[in-house]
């Protein structure tokens, strides 16, 4: 029996995506009810892109991390991950390496795999699905309204949730925007 190993985007019809790596014994476009191990209860997706098939988990691995790594997705508000892969074997740890000069090794090897053509992010295929993706996000009415629904309840912008500015900061934040226009207007 084949076992197929794949990096894929998850992602909402109306907002975050999630980057991972699966392996399974169907074909990768064949798993279509997997969109990810996410934490995130919140996070529902219903679309997902095979970004590139390998012959390896550690090949897998190695793509995902440098997809998560190069889109940040563990501090970028767009994805839903909450971590990053960080190695392309389960057993690699840089922190459990006994031998300094190994420990340096390995990252160097990471940093020159970032920089170079084995890097996913930077493949024209691969940034096109990518793109594509985010073109499918492009809000019409429908996804506002989806977007809507799945705020409501949300704590607001700044603690503001349930509170009213006074009349002396709305006058200012009129203000604002009234001199930032006749900026705009001058250039």
């Amino acid at each position: 029996m084949n076992k197929y190993f794949y990096v894929y985007y998850s992602y909402e019809e109306y907002g975050r995506g999630y980057i991972g790596k699966r392996e399974c014994k169907c074909l990768p476009e064949e798993d279509i009810n997997y969109f990810g191990t996410y934490k995130d209860k919140t996070f529902n997706p219903t679309q997902k892109i095979i970004l590139e098939t390998f012959d390896s988990v550690e090949k897998a691995l190695k793509a995902e991390s440098i997809l998560h790594d190069f889109y940040q997705v563990d501090k970028n508000p767009h994805f839903a991950n909450k971590a990053k892969q960080t190695s392309d074997k389960f057993y690699c740890s840089l922190s459990g390496e006994n031998n300094p000069s190994k420990r340096n090794e390995i990252k160097e090897k990471i940093r020159l795999s970032k920089l170079g053509e084995n890097n996913p992010a930077k493949r024209p295929e691969v940034k096109q699905k990518l793109k594509e993706a985010r073109n499918k996000r492009i809000t019409t009415e429908e996804t506002k309204k989806k977007m809507s629904e799945a705020h409501k309840g949300r704590p607001g912008t700044y603690g503001m949730k349930g509170k009213k500015h006074s009349e002396e900061t709305k006058q200012k934040i009129r203000e604002y925007w009234n001199k930032r226009k006749e900026e705009k207007m001058r250039a």
